[in-house]
């Protein structure tokens, strides 16, 4: 039986598009980078993380791909495969350990220890995750690290509170929960490249953390309300602010776009570091749109 949809498709559609043109972001639908994400299975056969018997990583290999190639089409081939197959074990992460989180109670016990994690790809996800190092400088790296940390623990989160009921006095709670979840910290930081020091951008990453959680909500929204879902950001935003669904969006798409400005006030004086989060900003819709099966986007005919 087909869930009862809060709101009609047309009325995502536009409150989608009013998002894109507030941020005067145009929308995009690029084609899969079909010789990078070879390069990207290559890649991951050399280093040990598919075998033959053993691929539970490859079929997520495709989704961390449609993020390199197109939010961060501005870095080299090298930042993108790494960025693919991280985003590919973050994703695996969150999609097959859910119902059972005992891998990932132990991730960081035995990622401190030096001990192999509990299957090829959480391990390859915790070699990744080490990696950071040879790519960004160490505060850099460490950041990044704590923000993998948090999103494992948001999948613990998500198990142990489910069925929870939402205060309404907890409006902020949605917004806790989300950053957790949503890997922010670690995309926002990949997106300028070494050479930028830290002390050029750091400023505006708060705000591109929720330019980056908020903008996934709202691409999200359609297919999770084909899905029956209220338990994601918009539907906790609703119930702890008393308000319907709709309300909830296009909240949501005000504070996102107040983000997206913010940025590039604090960005302005800064025209390397500039240049780098326009491109992830205009990249990051390709992304979504580029994953049709997973977002569904072209359904909603959106121009």
């Amino acid at each position: 039986m087909q869930p009862i949809m809060s709101m009609t498709k047309e009325e995502i559609a536009e409150a989608i598009q009013s998002f894109l043109s507030r941020c005067s972001i145009p929308y995009q639908r690029p084609q899969m980078d079909e010789p990078l994400l070879q390069l990207c299975y290559n890649e991951a056969t050399k280093r040990g993380y598919m075998v033959e018997g053993d691929e539970e990583l490859k079929p997520f290999i495709p989704q961390g791909l449609a993020i390199a190639f197109t939010a961060y089409a501005h870095l080299d081939i090298t930042m993108q495969v790494w960025i693919a197959l991280t985003t590919a074990g973050a994703i695996y992460c969150d999609d097959r350990l859910i119902k059972d989180t005992s891998s990932i109670n132990v991730f960081w016990e035995r990622l401190f220890r030096g001990e192999r994690q509990a299957d090829r790809a959480l391990n390859a996800f915790a070699d990744l995750i080490l990696e950071a190092r040879k790519y960004f400088p160490r505060l850099t790296a460490n950041l990044i690290a704590s923000s993998v940390f948090d999103f494992m623990n948001s999948i613990i989160l998500d198990k142990e509170t489910l069925g929870m009921e939402v205060s309404p006095a907890a409006d902020n709670y949605p917004t806790f929960t989300r950053t957790l979840s949503g890997v922010a910290q670690l995309y926002a930081l990949a997106i300028f490249p070494a050479e930028i020091e830290v002390d050029r951008f750091i400023q505006a990453v708060p705000s591109i953390m929720t330019y980056i959680s908020d903008a996934n909500d709202i691409f999200s929204f359609y297919k999770e309300e084909l899905a029956g879902e209220n338990v994601n950001y918009v539907s906790l935003w609703a119930k702890s602010r008393g308000c319907d669904k709709i309300q909830a969006l296009y909240g949501i798409i005000q504070e996102t776009a107040e983000a997206h400005e913010k940025v590039i006030r604090i960005l302005e004086g800064e025209p390397a570091a500039l240049e780098a989060y326009y491109n992830f900003a205009y990249g990051y819709v390709g992304f979504h749109t580029v994953l049709d099966r997973r977002y569904r986007l072209d359904e909603l005919m959106l121009s």
